[in-house]
């Protein structure tokens, strides 16, 4: 694989050549002031022939692409240009579902969801004008450039900002891209990108402190100091690499920077902590953890400490709710009623399969949580100590407890109560062997997942519906 030649580390020996270092997608990241567009400049010049900058406004950098972007996309519109300019009009129209771009009379004419008026390029908004810039000035790169982008995320809606790159870089496999972003969002949830956190600048000496993550787990440091965009976060459970949590709730609120943590307990410390310090740094912060055994009462004083619990017992019961399957069997051009009626056959017979162990768990829950409530307390001697751990057997009754819970659930299952059994049903092994994907037309689960996250990321009226079917579990 190619390399990039970055800045020495001022925190070596400042006479050594340049850092070389392999890899195709890089991220700069850091706060105002840390040196992130001066490094950017640096690397223009340690890659001099190779880099290519492109930004949504203008610069100075060398080797910047220039000309306006109908300029761009006049070339793109020539005879000898086809080829790429096709490849353009499969990014735009999949990023802009609906919407579709043409060469009419030797002009690209863009035509809305209607499909009956016609709009030239000065017409559009600024953040389709930044999209069609980017693609377009992308797919002029030289052959295996060094694709410098300044703020990948100016002027676009967060919802198809991974998209877009995404797909911008699967039609130039021989460049290599390296990214200025501020954008939180954009750097945690794109974990396969290489991570350069720039600490500081030395203007005396001309260099930076800086360090390469390639873990895709950004340090709390420098994901405190990216949050000058003052977006409100959002914690959540798991991490960046292999947990659902990110992927999914990052397109589901992209009005947040969404931040994994991942233990539920850290969620809930995280969001209390930045709440109490409200006053200093202005920022609104929520958590959103899995709801899963959790009682009502607890429910609710969990939300009245700004802490999202969905109705369903774990995130990937969301993927079963009727609204999701429903709406994936519409743009999968399924029979959603079909679809729904064999998830749900299969949800509740399993359901009924495991009442008596999921009622023991949930028991075990509330035990716990109980015995912890009633132990803490002031004891004179260890002699009362353990006087009142003999008498918590009765007044915890964990029989009745349990005999109460598989009642209700047993009620679930006659009744065919299918929401209340996705809000009860703490079993992921259920939604890895169900038949949910093939129903749909995936492969497999986790291409069914992808699924549901790639029409989220579109900024159609599909993804609206769907994120509306979600976000509907957290009202």
């Amino acid at each position: 694989m190619k390399v990039i030649n970055l800045p020495p580390d001022s925190s070596g020996n400042m006479s050594q050549p340049p850092r070389r270092r392999p890899g195709r997608l890089y991220t700069l990241l850091g706060g105002n002031g840390s040196g992130k567009s001066l490094f950017m400049h640096e690397i223009a010049l340690l890659n001099k022939g190779e880099a290519y900058a492109v930004s949504a406004v203008t610069g100075g950098m060398p080797g910047r692409v220039t000309g306006s972007l109908t300029q761009l996309i006049t070339v793109l519109s020539l005879e000898e240009e086809k080829v790429r300019f096709n490849v353009l009009k499969s990014i735009w129209e999949e990023t802009f579902p609906g919407n579709k771009i043409d060469i009419v009379k030797g002009k690209a004419q863009i035509r809305n969801r209607s499909g009956k008026d016609t709009i030239g390029i000065r017409n559009l908004s600024r953040g389709e004008k930044a999209a069609l810039y980017y693609i377009a000035s992308v797919l002029l790169a030289p052959e295996n450039a060094l694709i410098l982008v300044d703020t990948p995320s100016l002027f676009l809606h967060p919802t198809i900002v991974g998209l877009l790159w995404d797909r911008i870089e699967r039609a130039r496999t021989d460049c290599r891209f390296v990214y200025d972003t501020y954008d939180a969002n954009f750097a945690s949830s794109h974990t396969r990108r290489t991570a350069i956190w720039i600490k500081d600048y030395n203007a005396a000496d001309h260099s930076w402190r800086y360090q390469i993550i390639s873990d895709g787990e950004l340090p709390d440091e420098i994901f405190l100091q990216m949050m000058g965009s003052r977006r409100p976060i959002l914690f959540t459970e798991g991490d960046t690499s292999h947990s659902i949590d990110i992927r999914l709730y990052s397109v589901v609120f992209p009005e947040f920077t969404v931040k994994p943590l991942g233990s539920c307990d850290k969620v809930i410390e995280s969001t209390r902590t930045m709440q109490s310090l409200k006053t200093m740094h202005r920022i609104e912060s929520y958590g959103l953890v899995d709801r899963d055994r959790r009682s009502d009462q607890e429910v609710e004083y969990l939300r009245a400490k700004h802490i999202l619990v969905p109705e369903v017992a774990e995130i990937e019961n969301i993927f079963l709710t009727p609204g999701v399957v429903t709406t994936m069997a519409e743009i999968r051009d399924k029979n959603p009623k079909k679809v729904l009626k064999a998830v749900r056959q299969e949800v509740m017979h399993k359901f009924e399969d495991m009442l008596e162990s999921q009622a023991l768990q949930h028991t075990r829950h509330i035990m716990k949580r109980d015995v912890e409530r009633k132990i803490d307390a002031r004891f004179t001697c260890i002699t009362a100590l353990e006087l009142h751990i003999k008498s918590l057997i009765k007044k915890l009754k964990p029989r009745e407890t349990y005999d109460q819970i598989l009642a209700e659930f047993k009620r679930m299952s006659k009744g065919g109560d299918y929401d209340g059994v996705l809000r009860v049903f703490n079993h992921k092994p259920m939604f890895t062997g169900s038949s949910v994907a093939k129903m749909l037309g995936f492969s497999n689960i986790d291409d069914y997942v992808a699924g549901v996250i790639s029409v989220l990321k579109h900024g159609d009226e599909q993804a609206e519906r769907l994120r509306l079917e979600i976000r509907k579990l957290f009202t």
